[in-house]
């Protein structure tokens, strides 16, 4: 309750202080303007955004190095269907790739079977060892279930392994007949693998699991496990969209029936835009892409980004229609609580939390310098690192907007005071879509 208490007069103090955005400003000459969300803003040199984690780190993509989370990384957009549900949809943009990766994903997609089938075995196995515990004291019984008990976890091995070796000879077979090499011995394997993984049962979620036909070109999409997953296939990257029906299983077809007029709304909306391309219209940027929208649907956004001549400056951007992202401002606003994040450094300079104007909203900004010991002197060496963390709470339509940096001893050292100023400059910079509803300053 405590907690509760300091949060809640935390934002409240974000509300108190700053100026307000001026009607003319410009871009600084040479600074690149970028939009996300709901919201423009500009840059002092071109950035990289982190594309390659969540979903992504599964497909061997490079991790930028430092950078947030993967578990951290989201694009939530649209009113869930449910209350549960606080989204429509979690979108993820990959890095660029080629079409081979668009297709592997596709075909996995379809190989369904493979998880049905486990999961009979897998209720197969719960009920035996039910039924193992119930009869310790029958020991032929016990013996018996025991045995049955791991046939079945050498059934699911099984399972799994043939599914993963249709995977491997499909891609085999794909490569060869493009290298125009002979695929008959090849052909005669899946088939054997096909035969094996066609005698083991499926489940009823099975029979309700279905591909959607979304009607346009290089788009596949499957309803499975309750939610509706789409993959675009745009301009060397592949745009996935999962959607939530507020189900856990593909049998509830009256969610389907809700969620996918829904669906095809938002896949419908989207379209691909060029880094630094500024739509003219109302709605919602993602990286390298669009959603035009009447500019209400809720959203939640976390990214890394660092600019493309230095990964190690990584910057944490978080926005959101609502005060969701808040929560992120806490630890500059406690920064004289929290652990030094460089144990090897000693902290030089603890500055803020004061105000800024983000937008034309009024905020808070914080954070702190660091310096390492010389070790012949014994006194803090001339180069340093930093951290810098400003945020302020949705106002009107501008949304909630939590910005952090922090310096991972780039190379050449950066100098604070420079970096710091860029920083303000570009709070000072976010603004709303051309498109889009005026972000009104706000009023004392």
């Amino acid at each position: 309750m405590r907690v509760f208490v300091l949060f809640a007069c935390l934002c409240h103090s974000l509300l108190a202080v700053a100026d307000v955005a001026p009607a003319d400003y410009q871009t600084p000459p040479g600074w690149r303007t970028e939009c996300m969300g709901r919201v423009q803003f500009d840059v002092p040199k071109d950035i990289a955004w982190h594309t390659s984690s969540g979903y992504w780190q599964y497909y061997n993509f490079e991790l930028p190095d430092p950078t947030i989370t993967p578990g951290d990384k989201q694009i939530a957009y649209g009113e869930g269907l449910t209350g549960e549900l606080p989204f429509l949809v979690d979108i993820e943009v990959s890095p660029l790739t080629t079409r081979a990766l668009y297709e592997q994903i596709r075909y996995v997609q379809s190989l369904t079977r493979g998880p049905a089938q486990e999961r009979v075995v897998k209720a197969q196995m719960e009920a035996l060892d039910a039924a193992i515990s119930a009869s310790r004291g029958d020991e032929t019984r016990y013996r018996a279930l025991s045995d049955q008990y791991y046939d079945l976890r050498e059934k699911l091995q099984r399972i799994g392994y043939v599914n993963s070796q249709l995977v491997v000879l499909d891609d085999m077979i794909k490569q060869f007949t493009a290298e125009g090499r002979s695929v008959a011995k090849l052909q005669v394997e899946r088939d054997a693998f096909f035969e094996e993984q066609a005698q083991w049962p499926t489940d009823v979620e099975y029979e309700h699991e279905r591909f959607i036909e979304l009607g346009v070109p290089d788009a596949s999409a499957n309803w499975y496990e309750g939610n509706l997953t789409a993959y675009l296939w745009r301009d060397q990257r592949i745009y996935r969209f999962k959607f939530y029906s507020g189900a856990n299983t593909a049998t509830d077809t009256a969610a389907l029936a809700r969620l996918e007029p829904r669906a095809r709304a938002v896949l419908a909306a989207f379209r691909i835009r060029k880094q630094y391309e500024i739509p003219q219209d109302n709605g919602f940027c993602v990286p390298f892409g669009f959603i035009a929208d009447d500019g209400t649907p809720r959203h939640a956004i976390t990214l890394g980004f660092n600019p493309a001549d230095n990964p190690n400056l990584l910057h944490r951007l978080s926005m959101s229609s609502d005060s969701d992202k808040a929560v992120e401002m806490v630890p500059m606003l406690l920064d004289r609580l929290i652990a030094n994040p460089f144990p090897l450094q000693i902290s030089v300079d603890k500055f803020g939390p004061s105000s800024v104007r983000i937008g034309a909203a009024k905020g808070r900004f914080g954070g702190a310098r660091f310096r390492v010991y010389e070790p012949d002197s014994l006194k803090p060496a001339a180069t340093e690192t930093f951290r810098m963390v400003a945020g302020a709470l949705s106002s009107g339509y501008q949304p909630t907007v939590v910005l952090g940096v922090t310096d991972e001893h780039s190379e050449p050292p950066l100098q604070f005071e420079p970096s710091r100023d860029e920083f303000l400059r570009t709070l000072q910079s976010i603004r709303a879509l051309p498109g889009g509803h005026r972000f009104e300053p706000q009023v004392d």
